[in-house]
């Protein structure tokens, strides 16, 4: 998918955004909480095209306003890498107890998402611990071990070992160049400096996937009720000044305006 075509969803996205602001200010709260959400959809669609889960207009259609399909797919592909890993036994590599557990808590985050036309009403305890997550995450600091050269070096050897039985002879050969790199303080540094900056640019990305599901997950199907009425249901009466989504929401639209912006830049980096 062209980038051109990613951008008018992130340029839309932030219009709306912009617009959810001025109505908030202006108190105009049921309207404000829908170009909230339509920003949020419109960003995570952007954000899927970005990263090819969507190829097609026809993807963003299937998916139409339950966005949080686009979570439900990922979670499922990352069970499916989490049974490829266990098949071939790089659970010793990067430890069974971790696995488990990423697979449990991803199991947990799947049975705890609101289905397609449940709308979820999120209290104010609720909607502040997303905030502090969400703050905690922004101030995390990384640094290498100190003795992060051992641990490498651990962490090779235990890698040799498991893929030795497929190519025993290139595998020694592999082993044998990676005692010589790590020789040279030089590139040793230089592979520090290269992983700890993917680390970062890792972490940068997912931060900014989570302000994409946070935003998708409170404002999940309000897009027709914050629009629209029925016989015994009042948007007006309904977003008011009092209600805890309105309450956050400044703090919320402000999150996920640094995260447009950022896969602005993201996409004008697409060659």
């Amino acid at each position: 998918m062209n980038k051109d075509y990613i951008q008018t969803w992130i340029d839309l996205a932030i219009e709306d955004l912009e617009v959810s602001k001025i109505l908030f200010e202006n108190e105009k709260f049921s309207n404000s909480f829908y170009h909230f959400q339509q920003a949020s959809e419109k960003g995570l669609k952007a954000y899927a095209f970005m990263i090819k889960t969507y190829t097609s207009e026809k993807d963003a259609n299937n998916t139409g306003h339950f966005t949080l399909k686009v979570f439900i797919d990922s979670v499922n592909e990352r069970q499916k890498e989490i049974a490829f890993l266990k098949d071939y036994e790089f659970e010793k590599l990067i430890g069974t107890e971790n696995l488990d557990d990423y697979s449990n808590n991803l199991e947990s985050g799947l049975n705890s998402l609101p289905k397609r036309k449940e709308i979820y009403e999120y209290s104010n305890e609720i909607l502040e611990e997303i905030l502090n997550i969400i703050k905690e995450l922004s101030e995390f600091n990384f640094e290498f071990p100190s003795d992060f050269k051992k641990h490498l070096i651990e962490k090779m050897d235990l890698f040799f070992n498991l893929v030795y039985k497929s190519n025993p002879e290139k595998v020694e050969e592999a082993r044998k160049d990676f005692k010589d790199f790590i020789k040279d303080e030089n590139q040793l540094n230089d592979l520090i400096e290269s992983t700890k900056q993917h680390f970062i640019n890792t972490m940068t990305e997912h931060f900014h996937v989570l302000i994409l599901y946070y935003s998708n997950l409170i404002s999940h199907n309000h897009n027709n009720l914050a629009r629209y009425p029925e016989i015994d249901f009042n948007p007006l009466n309904y977003y008011k000044s009092d209600r805890p989504i309105i309450r956050k929401l400044p703090k919320y639209i402000e999150y996920l305006k640094n995260t447009l912006y950022q896969l602005k830049k993201w996409n004008d980096q697409i060659s």
